[in-house]
């Protein structure tokens, strides 16, 4: 059996590969199952999840929700900003993402 990282990569992979396809439904589920395994296994406040929501955000944004989008930057960068700092490269990357959503 697949352990739980190799299936929330699996998950995750999924995620992005019906992202670039355009088909955001079915990559927001395969997203959100990738998040359960990482919060069940490495708690909230990890990177790992922040990257989660990130990529879900992504797609909130491809979908044209910006309140969504705004919201999942903003769970992203608050776990980012703690664990990495503001000069890291993710924390940069979803801060200047969030900055162009509240323009």
């Amino acid at each position: 059996t697949p352990s739980w990282v190799q299936l929330s990569f699996l998950y995750n992979q999924l995620g992005l590969a019906l992202d670039n396809a355009a088909q955001y439904d079915k990559a927001l589920e395969n997203y959100r199952k990738s998040l359960a395994i990482k919060l069940k296994q490495l708690g909230p406040g990890h990177p790992s999840v922040a990257a989660s929501y990130n990529n879900m955000a992504l797609v909130y944004y491809a979908k044209k929700d910006l309140a969504k989008a705004k919201e999942y930057f903003g769970k992203a960068y608050t776990i980012y900003l703690k664990k990495l700092g503001p000069n890291h490269p993710s924390t940069k990357s979803v801060k200047a993402n969030l900055d162009f959503l509240n323009k």
